[in-house]
């Protein structure tokens, strides 16, 4: 099997450099000209660095949130992506959203925009939950723990849920409906004494 049978058969929509290196045995010269071959004549469309799109791949359509820890990882959707995945704020949002233990960075690729924010690797895996879609497991992280992700990586800041539901259009029963004791526990979890006093605002919100 040749590598453009390999590629339209291949169990995923993108690829790696690391799984073209296994599948194309040969020198570091032949393999780059076989892959700069592939990438002119349509097969492989280049993402970031050793990472590309398999045109015409018979697997469904790429999702941005399953590539988006691929791009740049360790990361989790979060920030407006995770809020509009969740039904909390009513825009669709263009680019994909996330927060990662490393630099703050942003990709533009053919395939969209990805944003990442950087947050403290304590607070890395701190309610991030894990979403079944069409056999795809996506890390996404809780409503709160988006508001959060704000306020530590973007210096937002709401006084009371009424702030905040003017600001992000968000639905003052869809935040009352949601995990309080979560938000109360991220709130005593996160070291930032700015997180904490404006967690604290928005955890009086559910006695209103």
């Amino acid at each position: 099997m040749n590598l453009i049978e390999i590629l339209l058969n291949w169990p995923k929509a993108y690829i790696s450099g690391t799984d073209l290196c296994s599948i194309l045995d040969k020198s570091s010269d032949s393999r780059h000209a076989i892959i700069k071959r592939t990438i002119r004549d349509g097969y492989l469309i280049p993402i970031r660095r050793d990472l590309f799109l398999i045109k015409n791949s018979k697997r469904f359509s790429l999702n941005s949130f399953e590539i988006a820890p691929i791009i740049y990882g360790p990361s989790y959707v979060s920030f407006e992506s995770a809020l509009s995945y969740q039904g909390w704020i009513p825009e669709a949002v263009r680019t994909t959203t996330c927060a990662t233990i490393k630099r703050t960075k942003e990709f533009e690729t053919p395939i969209g925009v990805f944003s990442y924010e950087h947050i403290p690797i304590e607070m890395f895996p701190f309610a991030v939950e894990q979403h079944q879609q069409n056999g795809l497991t996506l890390f996404i992280a809780a409503p709160v723990k988006a508001l959060a992700d704000m306020v530590y990586a973007r210096g937002r800041s709401w006084e009371t849920v009424n702030d905040l539901s003017e600001d992000l259009r968000i639905e003052l029963d869809t935040f009352r409906d949601s995990d309080k004791e979560l938000l109360e526990e991220l709130s005593r979890t996160y070291s930032s004494s700015r997180v904490k006093k404006v967690l604290n605002n928005l955890s009086k919100g559910f006695s209103l």
